[in-house]
């Protein structure tokens, strides 16, 4: 173990070992820090009696060969990565009595529509103009935020009208302009789980940003998420850095309002005048000193919320799960037309408003089903926190509070989820359910548990307006040497919180900003 590094790096999410890798490239030795057993964040994978499932990506867009995304990737993963496109529809839309598919090309969703639509065709034109001028107008902003104050500055100012108006309203607000027909507005919102935050709350930006990237179509890593951690650390590792996981970072030590390095929980310090910190904004902010440092410039910070937590229903079935309906779709699944409704409260009502259903094995080209023809599905219903709040054990590391009576509790609950997807999923998908050998939840709890995730959201900070104009969440901190990198420094997802990580290193690197160009 060396006693100083060129930069830590606190958590092994995508944007940590992005930024960690990134730094690689560039000479740098790297220590990344993680308190799970296992790196990758919601990239990681676990398996059950033989079934192998992802724990956050179902998919990713902006990774054809020759997108940002995907240059990006290659660089800080010396292009071992595959990514395979799914073949025809990568989103199914089914509301009640409607079904949308979307596929590329773009051509060929907006015809999805307007036929389904044929009053508003109008609106529809202007709904994806307004896609294009937001998204362009959110990486801006981006870009702007991240990049030193000289270079940034100036841009954002040049662009604050353009900034205020795509980045600074609401999805709902927008589309009711493009749109009077609720129907249509549904439609155009419902994959609003991609980002975590309901139309009437997010950021019309992110909303373009993230619905832009998958206009020309839909990506796969082909061996499972879990190759994002092997080879973003085999770039770290050529580079003479580690990856060190069991290694739970107590706090960030600072001096003269200057980062030296981290303190663990073991009671180690390592030392190091750079600490990049992937454990999310407000989780940051928890570790530093307290007396020490002025956090007024955090202030903004402090007051935005976590973003939507999710229930996770991991299926594994045998048979021929194509055969019985199966493709390589997500299926969003709507119960009523209201599309900004969330599972409020699990434990009294029996059906979850919205789903999403994803078989991750019919994507991946390296699945071996074995002559049990075994796959898997992964189903996503996104639930709010105060629902699970009681088993939080964030402020007692070790589960010392937790007694037997409340983890009985917390079981039977789990149990009741399962019962309640397995049916909901069984009407819908009536010739899959029989199939089913295996089925486990996962809940906010979970995702808190082995992430540290606040509140176990699944992206980071609310992805609202007041987020994505928040002058303080930027990779630069008014702390010398503490860099935020991840989805709070960018955007939401595997490609926002790459980009966070990448536009960190590129802080300390400026040669790495040549892979944004």
């Amino acid at each position: 173990m060396q006693t100083s590094w060129d930069a830590v790096v606190v958590g092994s999410g995508i944007g940590g070992l992005a930024a960690a890798a990134a730094l690689s490239t560039c000479g740098k030795r790297v220590l990344v820090l993680e308190r799970h057993a296992q790196p990758g964040g919601l990239t990681q994978t676990f398996q059950r009696q033989g079934w192998r499932f992802n724990v956050g990506v179902h998919y990713l867009g902006g990774f054809g060969p020759a997108e940002t995304n995907r240059r990006v990737l290659d660089h800080i993963a010396g292009g071992r990565i595959e990514m395979v496109p799914i073949a025809g529809a990568h989103d199914r839309i089914r509301l009640p009595g409607l079904t949308l598919p979307y596929a590329p090309p773009r051509a060929a969703l907006l015809r999805v529509l307007k036929d389904a639509f044929p009053r508003e065709a109008a609106g529809i034109d202007a709904y994806f103009e307004a896609i294009d001028r937001a998204a362009a107008t959110m990486g801006t902003a981006l870009m702007a935020r991240n990049m030193p104050g000289p270079l940034g500055a100036p841009l954002a100012w040049l662009r604050r009208r353009e900034i205020e108006r795509w980045v600074g309203r609401t999805t709902w607000q927008v589309v009711q302009e493009v749109t009077d027909d609720p129907q249509l507005r549904a439609a155009l919102t419902a994959q609003w789980i991609d980002y975590g935050s309901r139309p009437a709350e997010s950021s019309f930006g992110v909303h373009a940003l993230v619905t832009r990237s998958y206009l020309g179509g839909a990506w796969y890593p082909v061996g499972g998420s879990a190759v994002f951690g092997r080879e973003l650390g085999r770039t770290i590792g050529e580079g003479g850095g580690e990856i060190r996981t069991r290694a739970e970072v107590a706090h960030i030590t600072v001096e003269g309002r200057r980062v030296t390095g981290v303190q663990l929980r073991s009671g180690e310090h390592v030392a190091s005048r750079c600490v990049i910190s992937d454990a999310g904004a407000h989780n940051t902010l928890r570790l530093l000193p307290s007396g020490e440092v002025d956090y007024g410039w955090a202030k903004d910070i402090v007051e935005l919320e976590a973003s939507t937590g999710y229930i996770g229903l991991y299926l594994g079935l045998s048979g021929d799960v194509a055969a019985a309906g199966a493709d390589a779709a997500n299926t969003w699944i709507y119960e009523s037309w209201d599309v900004n409704r969330g599972w409020d409260d699990p434990q009294t009502e029996p059906r979850a408003p919205a789903l999403l259903v994803s078989f991750p094995s019919l994507r991946d080209p390296s699945h071996e089903p074995g002559p049990q023809r075994r796959h898997t599905c992964e189903i996503v219903a996104l639930v709010n926190w105060s629902a699970f709040a009681k088993w939080d054990h964030s402020d007692d590391p070790d589960g010392m509070a937790a007694g037997a009576a409340r983890e009985k509790d917390y079981a039977a609950l789990k149990a009741r989820l399962t019962r309640s997807l397995l049916a909901q999923f069984g009407e819908h998908f009536p010739s899959l359910a029989p199939m089913v050998q295996f089925a486990e939840a996962s809940t906010p709890i979970t995702v808190a548990s082995f992430t540290g995730a606040e509140h176990g959201a699944m992206y980071g900070l609310a992805t609202t307006p007041r987020r994505f104009l928040s002058p303080a969440l930027r990779s630069r901190t008014p702390i010398g040497g503490l860099l935020l990198a991840g989805q709070d420094a960018c955007t939401p997802g595997v490609a926002g919180a790459m980009m966070g990580g990448l536009m960190a290193a590129a802080n300390l690197e400026p040669q790495l900003w040549r892979l944004l160009r």
